[in-house]
């Protein structure tokens, strides 16, 4: 898999919308998903790309900098600007937990992944999603090849 590209803002926009608000910005939901899919694929020595998506606040993107990638819109990029010199790296390969890796087979992802709400619910409105663009760009390709 060359990249990964987790959606930081829409995992907090369901929490919230459950009357989940974090305390702090290490307890939003999104930025424990992203850390822990970073340190994951850090620690397997994967070549995986992850790159952040989707943030809501500066201080989203704060807490994941040095993360592989991050896509940040101009408002925010504009925003941190105004409010920063310098960032300092929150994240790095070397820096990534070295606990042991427990694998894990399909049965055991499929329990958990029924277990999780917010994962059933957004895994399946993605999958949808690129389905529907998946088709959208077919017809575009066949009505310009057909004329």
């Amino acid at each position: 898999m060359f990249l990964i590209s987790p959606f930081v803002g829409r995992i907090l926009d369901y929490y919230v919308a459950q009357g989940q608000t974090p305390a702090s910005i290490d307890e939003d939901p999104g930025v424990v998903f992203v850390r822990t899919v970073y340190n994951e694929f850090k620690q397997r020595g994967s070549s995986t790309v992850v790159m952040g998506a989707s943030f809501r606040s500066t201080a989203q993107i704060e807490a994941l900098a040095g993360c592989d990638r991050l896509t940040i819109s101009p408002e925010l990029l504009e925003k941190l600007d105004a409010e920063h010199g310098e960032l300092p790296r929150k994240l790095s390969p070397a820096q990534a937990d070295n606990a042991q890796i427990t694998p894990i087979d399909s049965d055991s992802f499929a329990t958990h992944l029924a277990a999780d709400p917010m994962a059933t619910e957004k895994l399946a409105s993605g999958i949808d999603a690129f389905a529907k663009d998946l088709q959208a760009l077919r017809k575009t390709i066949t009505d310009k090849l057909a004329g």
